[in-house]
């Protein structure tokens, strides 16, 4: 059998790297694994901000569609009132459509097919979260009085006749509460009627664009957004007969940075109420502009995570 000879001693450090080899080679793969972590960084940075929108994208849409699916079905009379609670900050929507609602006092042959439908946001309480709530009360047809079945007409007089324009703000605008006093002043006592939709919406502005009136050719007025002071007066005695659509302006926080972020951050946001002698500019626009403007200045999770969403509900 051949035996190859023994290396010589120079033989042997030719062969063997020298200690600048070495710490080439260790430098080149550091910077190799350096730039590996940060493509990985940059993947999941990528990843979680499109996982952030795809999450409020969601929500947005589901809250949207379902607020455009009830009015499409609201009871399409004149002398039938809505009633749109315009607040500092978040606002509330009800009207009458024709759309399934719950009662736990009806029967089945009792309930029209008429229910009380509405949108309110519930601002944090005990550590808890912003939430939008539908409201879906089912009605029956008539009654001698408001009482806890709350009827989609209400008879008075004798012999009882029904009241011409129902019931949420009271016949013909005359404020006087109308049928349905404990569902606007937010009484406890109708929780059971809400449902979470949108746990992570943190802000609802309602606006209403009225149609042009081209009664008076000499003086046409022009479609416009209505005021604070002439929204109740204008749903009491026509309901939503002259509204040509209503705008729903949102606003999205992704679940993930929700749970991070305080009540008091999100008040931060200022985020304010519509204004129509800005028409026609829509919140959006001025929210955005807010926010854009104090960007640098919220936390990172809040400016991050909060996104804006507006649609035009036609009527």
């Amino acid at each position: 059998m051949d035996e190859h000879p023994p290396l010589s001693r120079s033989q042997r450090l030719n062969s063997a790297f020298t200690l600048i080899e070495l710490m080439v080679s260790i430098a080149v793969l550091g910077l190799l694994g350096g730039m590996v972590m940060q493509l990985l960084g940059s993947a999941s940075r990528l990843t979680s901000n499109s996982r952030k929108v795809g999450d409020c994208d969601t929500e947005a849409r589901f809250v949207l569609d379902q607020i455009s699916a009830d009015l499409s079905r609201r009871v399409r009379r004149p002398d039938v009132d809505a009633f749109v609670g315009k607040l500092k900050g978040d606002d509330l929507l009800y009207f009458f459509g024709e759309t399934p609602g719950y009662s736990p006092v009806l029967t089945a042959q009792e309930r029209s097919t008429v229910s009380l439908v509405g949108y309110r946001l519930q601002p944090p309480s005990g550590g808890g979260r912003y939430a939008l709530q539908r409201y879906a009360r089912a009605l029956p047809w008539v009654s001698t009085s408001s009482d806890v079945a709350m009827p989609f007409v209400v008879l008075t007089g004798t012999p009882s006749k029904p009241i011409p324009a129902t019931t949420l703000s009271g016949p013909s605008g005359t404020g006087s509460g109308g049928s349905f006093p404990k569902v606007l002043g937010q009484d406890k006592a109708e929780d059971l009627y809400y449902q979470t939709i949108g746990e992570n919406i943190v802000r609802f502005e309602i606006s209403l664009l009225r149609k042009p009136n081209f009664a008076n050719p000499a003086k046409p007025v022009a479609a416009r957004l209505l005021s604070d002071t002439e929204i109740p007066a204008e749903l009491s005695q026509y309901g939503l007969s002259n509204i040509s659509a209503l705008i729903i302006t949102i606003a999205v926080i992704d679940s993930q940075s929700s749970n991070r972020i305080s009540a008091d951050a999100i008040t931060a946001l200022d985020l304010s109420d519509t204004k129509p002698a800005d028409f026609p500019k829509y919140p959006l626009d001025q929210w955005n502009q807010a926010f854009l403007g104090k960007i640098n200045s919220l936390p990172k999770t809040l400016s991050g995570g909060v996104r804006f969403y507006q649609r035009a509900i036609q009527m």
